[in-house]
């Protein structure tokens, strides 16, 4: 018997899911990325089924979750969708590859995608800002909100995440949602594209009917600094489209 001992050179991969979405939601991508070669990571993020936690929290777990393997030379990429690009791009300040280097230390993130996700334009704004100061309609939330405020989806929003999913697999997945801390969306972001330091890809989702082809296209107009690709996919090219996602991941 012979043993391939190449040295996995793909970088690896962080899946970081949108608002009320698990680990679960990117079973399909993750097992296509992993069958690819690719070391992959989706963690739990804690402002699920939480309340008074921000995407701080997130960003942290994030981190948590790679840590050991960047100890060990391993870089990564960020995948982050919708309400991920807030945490997932904090993730990065201070673990990009180029400041680990600083620190005398290896490995790091070294690009990040945004798969129709949250490119906030500029430090100080958070998440509800960026979305005009108005919620979508199919969003059930606390107005004002306070530190015990957690967040979900009216059915409407079925539609809205999975209108182009086949209906069994569109069922299941919505039955999989989880209430969020609602202060994950209205906490000032400090780290953003424009300042992350990596390369920073958008990934417009053209028939996607939670965050709509106009909307996607104002964030990348105030941030002439993305890469765009696009696909024809709805709000879950990781469910629908996973190879054209991975197709863009390996171009990074």
């Amino acid at each position: 018997m012979t043993t391939d001992t190449t040295p996995n050179t793909k970088p690896g991969i962080v899946l970081v899911t949108g608002a009320w979405h698990t680990p679960v939601h990117f079973e399909v991508l993750k097992v296509a990325l992993e069958a690819q070669g690719y070391e992959t990571y989706a963690p739990r993020l804690p402002t699920l089924g939480a309340t008074g936690l921000t995407w701080r929290d997130d960003a942290e777990a994030i981190q948590q979750a790679v840590e050991r393997r960047m100890d060990e030379g391993k870089e990564f990429v960020v995948a982050a969708h919708s309400y991920g690009g807030v945490p997932g791009c904090a993730a990065t300040k201070g673990f990009t590859v180029r400041e680990r280097a600083a620190a005398g230390k290896k490995g790091g993130f070294r690009a990040i995608l945004f798969i129709a996700a949250f490119a906030i334009p500029e430090p100080g704004l958070d998440l509800l800002t960026a979305f005009g100061g108005r919620f979508p309609d199919w969003m059930a939330y606390d107005l004002p909100s306070t530190s015990t405020s957690s967040s979900f989806v009216h059915p409407t929003a079925h539609f809205a995440f999975y209108n182009d999913v086949p209906k069994e697999d569109a069922d299941r997945y919505f039955e999989l949602l989880e209430r969020q801390s609602q202060d994950a969306y209205e906490s000032p972001v400090d780290c953003v594209p424009s300042n992350c330091g990596i390369p920073h890809t958008f990934l417009i989702c053209e028939n996607d009917q939670a965050m709509l082809l106009p909307f996607q296209e104002m964030l990348i107009a105030r941030i002439p600094t993305l890469k765009v690709e696009r696909c024809s996919a709805g709000h879950s090219p990781f469910i629908t489209q996973p190879q054209r996602v991975i197709d863009v991941l390996s171009s990074m």
